[in-house]
Parts: structure tokens; sequence; C-alpha cells
């Protein structure tokens, strides 16, 4: 059995991005790492570029599948894996020198189930050091209490939003044991947000989990996945995502701050539906059209008893005023809410491209 096990996914990633993840791992010095290199049927040369690697380093096992989606491709290395623990890394990323042997040394000296660490995410040209804490260390019951409610709404410490991303999965590492005796799996059916919801429900089956203060993932932001795509199915996916969270709730009993900042989660989700869909510039449906739409949505559950419960100390100031204007039932002005942060990450996207 190895100590560490290493799901990466791939599908359709350019070539070089692809060369650089494997090679930052490859170039780690030790054996107690496998990694399982799951090729969603990817239509270029991906798949041969795994085969490429598995056939200089016997640590690297290649998985070759129909495109099944990420969900798929990530529980079968989930099943495929032989670890003591469990992590994942996107092929388009890449991690540090040292990430290995900090991670080993780590799980040889801590009695945890999860272990988090920092990272830095990668722009074009910029790069940016993201902190949870001040130092290493178990997260304590504040730090703790916040990163098991921040996958229902978002990540608040000491009543302040932080930039920290607790809701991915790249940033840490999980006892193999907790992810396959609980079947801790991905939804295939949730092709937006699955590592969320997978971290929603872990997390709620321990409270030990350890930090290492220091950035070992670069994370790359990609000027694709902050585009204005036009997406009929959002409202399909958030909801499949809502369904999750209302279970994780009802089968660990969690208390009432988890439903308010599921609420809270509820009603800003609807900004997506209205970005990439209803008030997006590909929609050719008529203003009158998507009025009637966006009232029947606030009428039905669970936007309804989300508009009557949201507790606004969940929400940022810019969420306040695009609640607001759905209370009110304002769609001009949530049309220009839209627009105006569309226009705004684009002007932003270009800045840092």
């Amino acid at each position: 059995m190895k100590t560490l096990s290493v799901v990466i996914p791939v599908y359709k990633i350019k070539e070089e991005y692809l060369r650089e993840c494997l090679n930052s791992i490859s170039f780690q010095c030790s054996n107690e790492i496998e990694i399982i290199l799951v090729d969603d049927g990817s239509p270029d040369n991906c798949g041969k570029i795994c085969d490429e690697y598995a056939a200089t380093d016997n640590r690297f096992k290649v998985i070759h599948q129909e495109n099944q989606g990420v969900s798929v491709a990530r529980n079968m290395g989930i099943k495929e894996s032989n670890g003591e623990w469990i992590t994942f890394i996107d092929p388009d990323d890449w991690i540090e020198a040292d990430w290995g042997e900090v991670i080993l040394n780590a799980v040889k000296k801590v009695d945890a189930d999860i272990i988090m660490f920092d990272y830095y995410q990668e722009f074009a040209t910029k790069q940016h050091p993201q902190f949870l804490m001040s130092e290493s260390g178990y997260l304590n019951e504040k730090y703790l209490k916040a990163v098991k409610i921040a996958p229902f709404n978002q990540l608040v410490i000491n009543n302040k939003y932080k930039e920290y991303e607790s809701n991915v999965i790249w940033n840490k590492i999980y006892r193999a044991n907790l992810i396959k005796e609980n079947n801790c799996l991905f939804d295939p059916k949730a092709r937006k947000g699955q590592d969320v919801i997978f971290n929603a429900e872990i997390f709620q089956l321990t409270s030990c989990v350890y930090y290492i203060h220091k950035p070992l993932y670069h994370y790359r932001y990609l000027q694709q996945s902050i585009t204005n795509r036009y997406n009929p199915k959002v409202r399909y996916y958030n909801e499949i995502a809502f369904r999750h969270y209302e279970r994780i709730i009802d089968t660990y009993s969690l208390s009432n701050e988890y439903k308010k900042a599921f609420y809270a989660r509820v009603l800003t989700r609807l900004y997506s539906c209205m970005r990439l869909f209803y008030f997006h510039k590909q929609n050719t449906m008529p203003f009158a059209l998507v009025k009637s739409e966006l009232n029947q949505i606030l009428d039905s559950y669970p936007y309804n008893i989300a508009l009557k419960l949201v507790d606004y100390s969940y929400l940022t100031c810019p969420e306040k005023l695009f609640v607001y204007a759905l209370k009110k039932r304002n769609y001009r002005l949530l049309q220009y809410l839209v627009k105006g942060r569309i226009w705004l990450r684009e002007t932003l996207k270009n800045r840092f491209s």
C-alpha cells in the first residue's frame, strides 16, 4: 500500500499545461506516492502524454475510459487508489517541488482525517499566495466551524469574508478510509461545483483537520474559466447542488446556521442563472418572458422559502443589493447589476491578461 494516491482527471488540456503538471509531480522524490491519471476519453494527445509518463515512471498509472465527465473520472481514481491518503490535482495546475515531502512528513506526525495547505493563485502576469491562518496546526473550533459551513455559502472568519479556497479539493488530502467507508463520491449529474458538494459532506464526518501554513499548490486562474458562457442548464445544475445541501443538513442534523447559509446560497446562485442564461446576450427571449419565468422561479421551492427566511448577515454588500432587487422583483435593476458585474469581470480579465 502506498501512503498517498494522487488522482488527476484529464480531458482536453493544453499540452504545455498538462506536461507542466505531470513534470511537477514526477519531480517528487518519494516512492510512497502513486499517481492515477484518468484519461476521460480526451480526443487530443492527452491520453498519449499520460502513457508517455507512465512508461518512464512506474508511480504513474493510466486509466483510459470513454468520456463521462470529471466526477466519474475522479470516482474511478478513488476506486483504483491504493493509498492511505487521497488527494486531487487538476491537470492544468502544478505543485511545488517539496509538495510531497511536506505532505508525507505531515501525515506521519499528525492525527487528522483531512489536511489542508496553502496555494498560489496564478494569473498571466501575477502570483498571489493565499493563506488560511498565520501558522500551521489543528483547526480550532472557530476555524473548523467556518470551514464546515463554507460549502453552504462562503468562508467567513471573524465575521469577515475570506478569500481562501476552502471548498475546493486540490488544496487538501483526505484519509482514504474517510472517503471509501462513507461512500463519499462525486455526483456525475452535478456538472458544476462537484468539489463543493463533496467537501460539504466529508467535513461533517470529522472534527480533526490539520492545516499546513505553506503554499504548495499553483492554481492556474484560466481566463476561460471566468468568461460569460451561455448555459441554459445552469439552474438545473444549481438545483442538483441544492438537493445535496439539504440532504446533508438533514442527514447530519446540522444547526440553523447551516440552513441560513444555505438560504443565502440559494438566492445568490440566481445570479449565475441570470448571468449565464436569462440576461446573457445569446438569450433571445423577450424581456416579458424572462420576467415571467423569473417570477415562476421566485414563487417555487426553495427560492420562495429562501426569500422569506434569508438572513442578510450572511450576504456581502453587493449580495444584499442583489437580494433586495429579487425581493422587489425589480428585473431591470437585476439586469443592470448582472451586466455591470460582467463588464467589471471582463475589464479585470483584460487587465490580468
